[in-house]
């Protein structure tokens, strides 16, 4: 795969793009997720759900992340 600084044994296989899926994954409440499945799970575009993984609090919960906007303390 082009533009990958690391050597990539699998590319254009199921088990290359489950291994390359595995590197962007991340935890929430336990369990690891790509995320796209975080996005389908809370039914925003897959943008949307990265904002809200970045922005935290972590460690991350499903009903953290179903909330447009946290509260300020």
């Amino acid at each position: 795969m082009r533009g990958l600084n690391y050597k990539f044994n699998h590319i254009g296989t199921v088990r290359g793009g489950k291994a390359k899926a595995a590197l962007f994954a991340r935890v929430v409440d336990g369990k690891s997720y790509t995320m796209r499945q975080i996005a389908d799970e809370l039914g925003v575009s897959k943008t949307t759900a990265d904002k809200r993984v970045r922005r935290g609090p972590y460690p991350l919960t499903w009903a953290n992340l179903s909330k447009p906007r946290l509260e300020q303390p």
